[in-house]
């Protein structure tokens, strides 16, 4: 039982580090693909369409009034441009990193504004590359050029006018409206976008040991009363399953629950009912076989013996006071009548007993049961074992009910002097022989069923053995019963 408790432990930890393994793995796999997911966001062209989108709606309507104007507002659009600048923390060539921190703000970005025949109007930082007042040449920057002749050529697709350029920097152009509806110039903005996927890996690293440290410990939590809830229904199951192999059907697995354990549950109580049913049913059987034989036992012998008993004492009590010899003759095979008698239900009465075989064994069993009927019937028997060994149950019962039989048709019918009980084990077989010095009788004249040995016939048949009867006037007789020997663990129903 210790041992079924323990497994039982070990069921419940197991489920239980399940549990918390598949709750920590969840984690990390979420965490891993969250990441993933903003780094392809980052480097796709959703979040350049996004800029975009915004400074189109937020920031140009702002530059629209003074860059219609004739000539443009420059102070004016600088001081946009560079309030936005500061704004989206678009740090230009000639401006410092900030000090500390991860760097997550855009590197090296610049602005320029370009009127409706390309030439720079202002620019953000101002750089010696582009020079204010001159065309502009879009072309120093890769994928700009494209772009901005796109922009002043009257496109206004957002996802049309940005792209990432190979060496990380994001580029955008955002087209001007004039206060008349036409076109007044365009925006473009470069920004290098820093490379995120270092942080975000450490972000993952950090918060995988913040987070993966309390998810495991709710893991383990929930693991282990999910684990006992389940456990503890498993060993319901035990117990009730110990009951019944006792034969104690009074215990049943209670489980209310619909799940899979419930309904089998359900179904271990109604097996074990119908069990309980079938066992009550073959052990009034048996009651009921074992009476009738004994009846008939009784009929054929002890009641033709008290007839015939009767007999002699009428007989007696009639020749009493005419011829005293013959009323003594007469009770006196009465007499030898009872002593028969009772020998005979000595041999009933211990045919009746149980064998105890599961506690002794084929050959402890047959030990005792020779002396008793030896010392019952009133004939010296012996008994010899060889190679003595462990066989099924089912074997070792049929075995003894032929010794039984064999030995109360010794008594009953051969008028033996001498019995003898001989149990020998083979590497494939066990052969049971019971002979006797009687009488004997021709086996051609008869089938020997009379014998009582045709039910243990068909249930050494059934095992797979086979009984010989060899008998021969004034020779005695012999019974042989040999029973193959299989897997004592694989042991059949007891008949």
């Amino acid at each position: 039982m210790k041992s079924n408790i323990f497994s039982l432990r070990r069921l419940r930890w197991k489920l239980t580090f399940s549990y918390t393994l598949v709750t920590v793995v969840a984690l990390l796999v979420l965490e891993l693909i969250l990441v993933s997911a903003l780094v392809v966001f980052v480097r796709s062209d959703l979040l350049p369409i996004l800029l975009a989108q915004s400074v189109r709606d937020e920031f140009v309507p702002r530059l629209e009034r003074p860059l219609s104007q004739d000539p443009p507002n420059e102070e004016r659009l600088r001081e946009e441009l560079t309030w936005f600048a500061e704004g989206s923390d678009v740090r230009g060539a000639d401006r410092p990193p900030p000090d500390g921190g991860l760097g997550f703000t855009a590197d090296q970005g610049s602005l320029f504004l370009v009127d409706e025949e390309g030439t720079l109007v202002v620019s953000v930082p101002k750089t010696d590359d582009f020079r204010e007042g001159e065309p502009f040449e879009a072309g120093r920057i890769p994928e700009l050029d494209p772009l901005l002749a796109s922009a002043l050529g009257g496109e206004e697709k957002a996802r049309n006018l940005v792209a990432n350029t190979s060496g990380g920097q994001m580029v955008m152009v955002t087209p001007i409206e004039g206060g008349d509806g036409r076109l007044a110039g365009a925006l473009v903005g470069t920004v290098r976008i820093p490379n995120l996927t270092g942080p975000l890996l450490v972000t993952v690293g950090v918060s995988a040991v913040l987070l993966t440290v309390p998810a495991a410990f709710l893991g383990l939590i929930f693991g282990f009363f999910t684990a006992w809830g389940i456990t503890r229904r498993i060993g319901n199951l035990a117990r009730a399953a110990r009951s019944w192999s006792r034969g104690d059907f009074s215990v049943t697995a209670k489980d209310r629950s619909k799940d899979e354990l419930g309904q089998l549950s359900r179904e271990l109580n109604q097996m074990a009912a119908d069990l309980e049913n079938l066992l009550q049913a073959r052990g009034e059987l048996a009651t009921l076989e074992a009476r009738n034989r004994f009846a008939r036992d009784l009929h054929d012998s002890v009641k033709q013996q008290v007839f015939a008993v009767s007999l002699q004492i009428a007989t007696a009590r009639a020749l009493i006071q005419k011829d005293t010899d013959s009323a003594e003759s007469h009770l006196g095979q009465a007499d030898e009548l009872v002593r028969q008698a009772q020998k005979e239900l000595n041999i009933l009465i211990a045919e009746m007993r149980p064998a105890a075989l599961e506690g002794k064994g084929l050959a402890a069993a047959l030990r005792e049961y020779v002396a008793r009927w030896s010392e019952g019937a009133e004939i010296p028997a012996e008994f010899h074992v060889r190679g003595e060994r462990e066989a099924p149950l089912d074997v070792e019962q049929a075995l003894f009910r032929v010794a039984q039989e064999s030995l109360a048709n010794v008594a009953r019918h051969s008028g033996a002097g001498h019995a003898e009980v001989d149990l020998s084990y083979t590497d494939g077989n066990v052969t049971l022989r019971v002979a006797d010095d009687g009488r004997g009788f021709d086996p051609s004249r008869g089938s020997g069923g009379g014998f009582g040995l045709q039910s243990m016939r068909e249930r050494l048949v059934k095992l797979g053995g086979r009984i010989t009867l060899d008998s021969e006037p004034d020779r005695g007789t012999r019974v042989t019963a040999v029973c193959p020997l299989r897997d004592p663990s694989k042991k059949g129903k007891t008949p």
